[in-house]
């Protein structure tokens, strides 16, 4: 495993975070682990893919309000 060296802060709603807390603990893991693995997984699935070769990996990911 790499070392973690970099640090950033996200905004959430209540129930979304509630969500992460519920399924890292059926898991065994930190929510910061779970996140982690959910943005791992989001790359792995979308390699090679437009955004990606951009620089945007998440454009499209969420609509916006």
């Amino acid at each position: 495993m790499c070392m973690l060296n970099r640090r950033f802060q996200m905004l959430m709603d209540k129930d979304t975070w509630n969500k992460i807390v519920k399924s890292a603990k059926t898991q065994n893991i930190s929510a910061g682990e779970y996140i982690r693995r959910a943005v791992d997984k989001y790359f792995e699935a979308n390699k090679g893919s437009p955004e990606e070769k951009r620089g945007m990996p998440f454009r499209g990911l969420f609509k916006p309000k």
